[in-house]
């Protein structure tokens, strides 16, 4: 009998050993909730260094589906910029946005196109689109300035990178001439709207000499598959002034790119000396 009581006490204590850890916590972070004109509540992750700004302010790497990246991204950047001398890395701020439901994700990332609904057999076939530009609206009127508000940050050195929609928005916010030196693009869904957004014309960038970096992988399948060259599109970046640096990624599916792709896409936020 007490062989028996020993064992479910050892049970109950494993079962509760759970519950009674401590929480694993992201030093130097903070939570923002920041709603949208159209009321909806976004969540907003913040990271920033433990050494004092640069006199012009930290880097920025706008990151997109913040929910997934956040934490991969700081950690990464973190190790990159304490192997500073190797890696060329350094100190930066990321902000990562959620990306929420689907169903608000998918509204977010995709540009308007008159008369287009994503067909079926797509990727989020029948969900609503057409939501870019106030998405990018409410990032640059409502969350920018509440971060630069809190933290010194580099006006002219800011990153946006976003993976499948999230890389289709960062496309379109490039061809739109949006605010950011550095658009950096991992699968992105060109596919959508039959590719309007390679097709549309290009709007004069607001920062001067934007970059583009752009990753697909070796393995991507889909709808992704029929993309066709993208050289025409490149050609016209850089008829208009805009770096575009292109990488197939060997070996790597639609869902590994993002993480694939993560310490270059930092590097290419973060990297020394690159005054703008």
């Amino acid at each position: 009998v007490l062989e028996r009581e020993l064992k479910v006490m050892d049970l109950a204590a494993f079962t509760l050993a759970p519950t009674q850890a401590a929480r694993w916590e992201l030093a130097n972070s903070e939570v923002l909730d920041i709603k949208s004109p159209d009321g909806h509540d976004y969540k907003i992750m913040v990271a920033w260094p433990d050494t004092p700004a640069p006199a012009d302010g930290w880097p920025v790497l706008w990151l997109l589906d913040g929910e997934d990246n956040f934490a991969i991204s700081v950690m990464t950047a973190r190790r990159l910029t304490k192997a500073s001398a190797r890696s060329g890395v350094e100190p930066g701020l990321i902000v990562a946005v959620e990306s929420g439901s689907l169903t608000r994700r998918v509204l977010d990332y995709t540009p308007l196109v008159a008369g287009y609904s994503i067909p079926s057999g797509a990727p989020a076939a029948a969900f609503t689109t057409g939501g870019a530009d106030a998405f990018l609206n409410f990032l640059e009127k409502s969350v920018r300035p509440e971060v630069m508000h809190r933290w010194p940050i580099d006006k002219n050195r800011s990153a946006l990178m976003g993976h499948s929609f999230g890389g289709l928005l960062v496309v379109h916010a490039l061809t739109q001439g949006r605010g950011y030196s550095d658009y950096i693009a991992i699968s992105p869904s060109l596919w959508f709207g039959d590719g309007i957004v390679q097709k549309r014309p290009l709007l004069l960038a607001a920062m001067p000499k934007p970059r583009l970096k752009m990753a697909i992988g070796e393995r991507e399948g889909g709808p992704m598959e029929g993309l066709g060259s993208l050289e025409p599109f490149l050609q016209e970046l850089a008829a208009k002034g805009i770096a575009a640096d292109y990488k197939l990624l060997p070996g790597q599916s639609h869902g590994s790119t993002m993480m694939a792709s993560m310490v270059e896409g930092i590097m290419f936020a973060f990297k020394k000396g690159e005054k703008r």
